[in-house]
């Protein structure tokens, strides 16, 4: 079968493109501590009903979660990648603020974090 010459590229520029399966959506996360001022390392969280664990729980609420990735250094920061998202920016980070001071069995602390919808981007940044 010949591949079609009349087809659109896409739909909007700088927005994500999704040829297969339902819209998905991408959350910056950085997860940060009550003082405002520092971030939590999550690379020794990883554990079970360690941070991270009860953090996907919590996100597993409303939609299922494609890919994740969590840097690999002292940033807080880990980026999501869901399906059928429940989800907006706002009321993920306001559950997860809500998770409070305590998270996990090391009572980590997640009180004061972002988050922030993104769209795809392959690249380090």
């Amino acid at each position: 079968m010949a591949t079609p010459n009349n087809f659109k590229i896409t739909n909007s520029i700088g927005t994500t493109d999704n040829f297969q399966g339902p819209d998905v959506q991408f959350f910056y996360i950085t997860l940060i501590t009550a003082d405002g001022s520092s971030v939590l390392d999550v690379r020794t969280e990883l554990g079970y009903d360690e941070t991270l664990h009860n953090l996907q729980r919590t996100i597993l609420q409303r939609g299922t979660i494609l890919y994740q990735r969590i840097e690999n250094a002292a940033t807080g920061r880990l980026d999501v990648c869901m399906e059928r998202s429940g989800w907006t920016a706002a009321t993920l980070q306001t559950a997860i603020r809500g998770m409070g001071t305590t998270v996990g069995v090391n009572n980590k602390d997640v009180s004061t974090s972002t988050v922030t919808q993104t769209e795809l981007k392959l690249d380090n940044s």
